[in-house]
């Protein structure tokens, strides 16, 4: 968006002078081939600044371009070395653009820039007034600002709205400033050089004098993240789906597919939640695939740049499409604290939930009791505790009679009470990971076979 012409000019000599380090008023050279030095412009509105500069390494001509209506990714610079009575060479994006290769004449008074491959900018000079009155504009909490000259609102831009903004004038002039808030925030007032100014968010002001402006925000109180409504586990087939708020107005989805007990892919997914089809587009999805062993939980980044919907829809349930996946769009429904969902851990093992939680019911009782010899009937083997190896009952009861929990890990197990407990591809998890738990027989035909296969927390007597 184009503020006015003073400013975009400026922004070439700003963009010239902080690339070289030099100054626009040192004299070119005498007698050098080349006569034009100063800011030019066609009637499009592309602008151009040429610039010798000699306090630099190899002093020359440095040449700034702006060939479009975005002044970040259309503007361009670069010294250009001299060929006879052209400037010719490669001038850099200030944005994410291709560099430029031109050849620059002299035409007239003007000039003429004629891009390799492209088009050919035919500009006269423009006279720049030198700035005399120097506004900052600034935000102070979480909020945007835009502007614009005149009495007019400025067409603000929600995808790359401001937080600070220089203008810069050589005469007295009228500007509309307007302040909006980020999610969560609400608007208090302006300030004008530290003192209370205006407590409307947009104003029109004129600017006779230097001065700095600050939009001043705060948290709004009564906010509450609209993923709140949303905010609990979900459950499709053998996937597992656990919905929380991010930020003011964001929601972090984690979505787990158990391919075993070993196994399992993990999608993390954060995105914002239009309220009027309470759909969540995601464009920085990250796919990873967690496998567990003895030497721990370890995660491989599949790609982190996935692409999806995520729409909520009645009775709290969700459509998750991933744009990478050749499979139909996944159904979840949210499961409450108190439903006794047969499947909860179908991710994990084929036993039904009340059966698990019983089970672990068991192990978490033998555990805080200390009755090793009913533990070690559940152990996988061998198994290791605090670096040793031990191959069978026999040496685990051996081993566990001179060793007793630690009070940190008592108290952290007393308070499991085995419903809904926390797993993932290692297992399932009791407590703060005393105990963990699989079974052997999981995506097969066989008997399930729940067994233990870490002990932590276990401490000399």
């Amino acid at each position: 968006m184009k503020k006015t012409i003073c400013l975009l000019l400026a922004l070439c000599t700003v963009f010239a002078l902080a690339a070289c380090g030099g100054s626009a008023e040192a004299p070119a050279p005498e007698n050098a081939g080349w006569t034009r030095e100063g800011y030019f412009q066609d009637e499009k509105g592309c602008f151009a600044s040429v610039v010798w500069m000699d306090d630099v390494d190899e002093p020359g001509w440095y040449v700034g371009f702006m060939n479009g209506e975005d002044y970040i990714e259309d503007s361009y610079g670069g010294m250009l070395p001299q060929e006879g009575n052209s400037l010719h060479g490669s001038l850099d994006s200030s944005g994410g653009m291709p560099a430029l290769t031109v050849t620059v004449t002299e035409e007239g008074d003007g000039l003429q820039i004629a891009v390799e491959g492209g088009e050919s900018y035919h500009l006269t000079p423009v006279e720049m007034e030198k700035a005399s009155i120097f506004v900052s504009v600034n935000v102070e909490g979480w909020g945007n600002i835009d502007y614009a000259a005149g009495e007019t609102a400025p067409e603000i831009d929600p995808e790359y709205p401001f937080q600070s903004a220089q203008i810069n004038l050589a005469a007295p002039a009228v500007h509309t400033f307007v302040a909006w808030p980020k999610a969560g925030n609400v608007f208090v007032k302006w300030t004008k050089n530290g003192e209370d100014f205006s407590t409307d968010a947009q104003i029109t002001v004129t600017l006779d004098e230097s001065a700095d402006f600050v939009a001043v925000f705060e948290e709004d109180p009564d906010w509450q993240n609209p993923v709140m409504n949303f905010v609990g586990e979900y459950q499709s087939d053998r996937a597992h789906a656990l919905v929380e708020c991010f930020d003011a107005d964001s929601a972090l989805i984690t979505i787990e597919w158990g391919g075993s007990a070993w196994e399992l892919a993990r999608w993390t997914i954060i995105g914002r939640l239009n309220l009027d089809t309470l759909t969540i587009s995601y464009s920085n999805c990250t796919k990873a695939i967690v496998t567990s062993g003895d030497d721990g939980e370890n995660e491989e980044i599949e790609y982190d740049d996935g692409t999806g919907t995520i729409v909520f829809g009645e009775g709290l349930s969700f459509t998750w499409h991933e744009d990478r996946s050749e499979r139909e769009d996944m159904v979840f429904v949210w499961k409450s604290v108190e439903e006794a969902d047969p499947g909860y851990y179908s991710a994990v093992t084929s036993m039904e939930k009340n059966e698990v939680e019983e089970f672990c019911s068991v192990l978490r009782d033998a555990y805080l009791e200390e009755d090793w010899e009913t533990l070690a009937r559940y152990v996988r083997y061998p198994i290791t505790i605090n670096n040793k190896e031990l191959k069978n009952a026999h040496e685990f009861e051996s081993f566990m009679k001179d060793r007793t929990v630690s009070e940190s890990d008592r108290e952290a197990l007393a308070d499991e009470s085995c419903r809904d407990m926390f797993f993932n591809g290692q297992g399932i998890c009791l407590g703060a990971g005393e105990l963990w738990v699989v079974d052997l027989s999981y995506m097969t035909e066989e008997t399930p076979n729940m067994v233990v296969i870490g002990i932590n927390g276990i401490v000399e007597k």
